[in-house]
């Protein structure tokens, strides 16, 4: 058996979640991930290529897709993020000549599994450790009816083997519980089997199947029992044409619902989320936060590739325990741990009923919120399939929270951490992958602070962040690299910035002058850039020069420096208005001066090391001039923050000057005994 190329890290990945002072901007989560599984799956089935955008490329997916590639489909993904596949038709799947090792992908699993059922050949699936967990009776027994046979272990779990039936066999089937994922499994069945399949449902669940066939050129056909209950039928083996299409996926409300909730809970917040899907069987969550008082508003509803979508607007609100009925659990049931959040900050009692569905999903998700919410400090009971959760204005938190390799639990209560009274670390992170590969950094350029646990000494606290400030050749940029270097965190020689840039410029053929140009290099530079040794280059320094002008480059440079202090276990910045502009809440801020003379000695003395002859009386001049210059500027002038250690280094070696640094910090925070 060969591994998937998508791999779980066998270290956990932990994160810690501290309380923001606001979640703001326009934001773009990824594309939705039901159907982002559809969107390859049913296009494998469609005659011709099929031309996707906005597919989530999350590990789930691209285990999708690399399972379809076995099965003999191609699926390219192209540089603009767009992918094609080629479809081979009803009917046209070959035998897999390796094991589809789905990963942690429930969905995909139990879809292809009705996919290559009506297939006259053997089809092995395996996953990771949770997923060979889950139960995969629910489909089995159907697909059994329709002629297929299975082999697997006693509790119906992965691995298994579908042998594919020659004869597959059309079936009515009355679905036990509401399940979006047996019924589109036997819908996908039904392609490849002669005569007609129906499904009906207890209870509506999503229909994003049904839209995808159908906007495919497949007829499917929906109708009311006699009992009221919705039944939905495909005639198998239907006719194709081939032809060239587009599919377009909308981004996802499950993993917009964490920015939801996120804004809802931190004080100050107002966020626009663009391209949301709100099919009418996706939108519970948010239909039970406006029921709860949520300032949640639905922009520019459209249609997007058969499914509504809409921009979602969300601002700060006071919210109230409320109860949600058992029948909306279908159109929410993924939503539940973070409605469980949003509960915990609600004045009174949320009830959640009908929830049996959550013991069976990546963990016993039931369990887990259950188990998070008394960690963080929240009332909270489950009885049954009813979970009750008891709130207040400010959560303890204060907690580490297990997910048990769950996307859902991490990101909820990394969401939870935002707004407790106390930080909160999730245990294990690395499952996010699977759905919102960007949520980390997403969720910090928005005004979150996640970063992985920071431990100076023997308590995990926040990451620490120092600022060093002060004029030229004060010995601020040796004093920052010595300081990350003992405390290990990061450094970040934040002169090199704007040489940066104009290095990006200069290489790339492009006019320094543009500040258009100048504002898309600044976005693009990382920190390999700043060890690039064309930096020191004279026609770099001049592009520097000219790019330091534009208000657009300087803001995107804030934005990079902050950001990379969130990046991380923590990490120290120099510069002349760190701790006043780009800083202002750092831990520590230390302003470095000296004379005049001083500096111009040292200045001196570094240059000639350097085997550079020139005056010194030209250096002192030079010296004197960056100090107006930098004290009259008219954003940002160099001074001391009002709260920032100011030391003197005319007649102290840097040697000393470390040590009066270093012992500031560690009388706040000692270095471990160890």
């Amino acid at each position: 058996m060969t591994s998937s190329p998508i791999t779980r890290l066998q270290a956990k990945q932990p994160l810690q979640s501290y309380a923001s002072k606001g979640i703001k901007g326009i934001a773009t989560v990824p594309g939705d991930k039901s159907i982002s599984h559809r969107a390859l799956m049913l296009s494998s089935q469609a005659l011709g290529i099929t031309h996707i955008s906005g597919l989530l490329e999350g590990e789930d997916v691209l285990n999708t897709a690399s399972a379809l590639r076995l099965l003999g489909v191609t699926i390219e993904r192209k540089p603009d993020h767009a992918w094609e596949v080629h479809g081979v038709g009803i009917g046209g799947l070959c035998e897999s000549p390796d094991v589809l090792d789905m990963g942690n992908s429930g969905t995909s699993t139990r879809l292809l599994m009705g996919l290559v059922s009506p297939y006259p050949f053997t089809t092995f699936f395996t996953g990771d450790d949770s997923l060979r967990k889950r139960p995969m009776g629910r489909v089995i027994t159907p697909l059994t009816q329709m002629g297929a046979q299975f082999v697997a272990r006693t509790a119906n779990t992965l691995p298994l083997a579908v042998v594919g039936t020659q004869d597959p066999m059309p079936i009515t089937y009355r679905l036990p519980v509401a399940s979006a994922q047996v019924k589109s499994a036997i819908l996908l069945a039904a392609l490849n089997t002669p005569g007609t399949t129906t499904v009906i449902e207890p209870e509506l669940t999503r229909d994003h199947t049904e839209n995808m066939l159908i906007s495919l050129g497949i007829e499917v056909k929906t109708s009311t029992t006699s009992e009221g209950k919705r039944a939905i039928s495909l005639t198998g083996q239907q006719p194709q044409k081939p032809a060239n299409r587009e599919i377009i996926v909308p981004a996802d409300p499950s993993s917009a619902a964490f920015l939801v909730v996120a804004a809802l809970i931190c004080k100050e917040s107002q966020i626009t989320i663009g391209n949301i899907c709100i099919n009418p069987l996706r939108v519970g969550l948010f239909a039970t936060l406006k029921e709860m008082g949520a300032k949640l508003v639905f922009c520019n509803e459209r249609i997007v590739a058969g499914e509504l979508v809409a921009d979602l607007e969300v601002s700060s609100s006071i919210l109230k325990g409320v109860v949600v009925p058992a029948e909306r659990a279908p159109s929410m049931i993924d939503e539940y741990p973070i409605l469980a959040v949003a509960a915990a900050f609600a004045k009174g009692t949320t009830v959640m009923h009908g929830l049996s569905e959550l013991r069976v999903k990546e963990s016993d998700r039931l369990s887990a919120i259950l188990q998070a919410l008394a960690a963080c400090g929240v009332k909270a009971n489950v009885e049954g399939d009813t979970l009750t959760v008891t709130g207040e204005t400010l959560p303890k938190g204060g907690a580490t929270v297990a997910t048990h390799y769950d996307h859902r639990i991490a990101m909820s209560f990394l969401v939870f951490g935002m707004a407790s009274r106390d930080p909160v670390i999730v245990d294990d992170a690395a499952a996010i992958a699977t759905s919102f590969p960007h949520f980390t950094p997403l969720m910090n350029q928005l005004g979150a602070r996640i970063t992985p646990p920071y431990t100076h000494g023997r308590i995990a606290r926040e990451p620490l962040v120092i600022a060093i400030d002060g004029p030229a050749a004060s010995g601020k940029g040796t004093l920052a690299r010595r300081i990350a270097e003992h405390l290990d965190l990061e450094y970040l020689d934040t002169g090199s910035l704007y040489r940066a840039v104009g290095m990006k410029l200069v290489y790339a053929g492009k006019d320094p002058k543009s500040e258009a140009d100048a504002l898309e290099a600044a976005r693009s530079i990382d920190v390999e850039d700043l060890a690039n040794p064309r930096l020191r280059q004279e026609r770099i320094g001049t592009a520097a020069s000219i790019v330091s002008s534009f208000p657009t480059v300087r803001q995107a440079l804030l934005e990079f420096q902050r950001n990379f202090v969130l990046s991380g276990k923590g990490a120290v910045l120099d510069g002349r208005d760190i701790g006043t502009v780009v800083c202002p809440d750092a831990d520590f801020k230390f302003f470095i001066t000296a004379t005049l003379y001083a500096r111009a000695k040292r200045r001196h003395k570094e240059l000639e090391g350097q085997g550079i002859e020139v005056i010194f009386e030209s250096v002192l001049d030079d010296l004197r001039e960056r100090d107006e210059r930098d004290e009259k500027r008219s954003i940002a002038p160099m001074k001391p923050a009002d709260d920032a250690f100011i030391i003197d280094s005319s007649s102290h070696e840097a040697t000393e000057v470390f040590d009066i640094v270093r012992q500031v910090v560690e009388r706040k925070y000692p270095p471990s005994a160890a």
